[in-house]
């Protein structure tokens, strides 16, 4: 938890250095840190709505919301991990919903996995 902590500082420092720096209005946050900071949700780190399977949810249902990158502290490690522009309101509603949905889901990791985001990419391409 602690940890937790420390990257999510580290990560909002870092944002708004980068904004200082460019003088952009941008806001790029992972969804978990949307999550947290925007909507008031508690994502935990294991369970059935854990944060895992919340990035895994917005991918896989809402991939239109984007495909960026950046390189963010998560759990003191530097790690890719996808940053939505929270900064235009079609994302930041888009993300809202995707978030709203997979809390209400009984059992989002069954769903995932219906969907066929945890097969591997071999077992994705149809021969």
């Amino acid at each position: 938890m602690e940890q937790n902590c420390k990257d999510f500082a580290a990560n909002l420092i870092a944002d708004y250095n980068r904004q200082s720096l460019i003088g952009t209005k941008e806001k790029w946050l992972g969804v978990v840190n949307f999550a947290e900071s925007e909507l008031g949700k508690k994502v935990p780190i294991s369970g059935a709505h854990y944060r895992g399977h919340l990035g895994t949810w917005v991918r896989t249902f809402y991939p239109q919301l984007g495909d960026r990158q950046e390189t963010r502290l998560v759990n003191g490690v530097q790690q890719p991990i996808y940053v939505y522009a929270c900064h235009e309101p079609a994302v930041a509603a888009g993300l809202t919903k995707a978030i709203e949905e997979f809390f209400a889901h009984p059992h989002p990791s069954f769903a995932l996995r219906q969907a066929g985001a945890f097969a591997s990419k071999k077992e994705k391409v149809s021969v």
